[in-house]
Formats: C-alpha cells, structure tokens, sequence
C-alpha cells in the first residue's frame, strides 16, 4: 500500500486511529498503512505521550522542513518570521 508523504498522509493514517492514543500506536498504524522510513522516523521522534486528538500529532511530529505543506506550526513560524 503506502501513504502520502508529508502532513496530507499523515493525516490519512489518523483517520483511522481511535483516541486517545500513545505514540506507539500511533507508529504502528503509519507501519501498517506503509509509510515511509521518513514519516516513521518522525513518528517515533515525538514526545512519548497520551495524544487525545490528531491535531496535537500534527503538532507534535518533527515533519521535515523541506517538504512542502507538511512543516510543524512551529516551523512555519519560524518561516513567516524570517520572510517578514
């Protein structure tokens, strides 16, 4: 199978995980939708915690930063400040 890359296939994997969830679970479920080394690599990279909704994954996953649309809220401050 696989996912997209990125946020859009990330998001794609939480559909179908039921909250709240653990960053393991989280992991396994991007393992067993076939995502790349790189978005389960991110995946693992986040705090290990108790997450009660996809937003706050999508927050917390170190995306990579050269990819467009799936850099970190963080990240894409970072952006606005350094274009501002």
């Amino acid at each position: 199978m696989g996912v997209e890359r990125g946020l859009a296939g990330l998001r794609n994997v939480l559909e179908g995980v039921r909250f709240p969830v653990t960053r393991d679970t989280v992991v396994n479920a991007a393992l067993d939708a076939g995502a790349d080394e790189e978005m389960v690599s991110a995946l693992r990279a986040m705090p290990a915690a108790e997450f009660n909704e996809a937003n706050e994954i999508l927050r917390a996953v170190p995306l990579p930063e050269t990819e467009p649309e799936s850099h970190t809220e963080s990240a894409r401050a970072r952006e606005r400040d350094q274009d501002a």
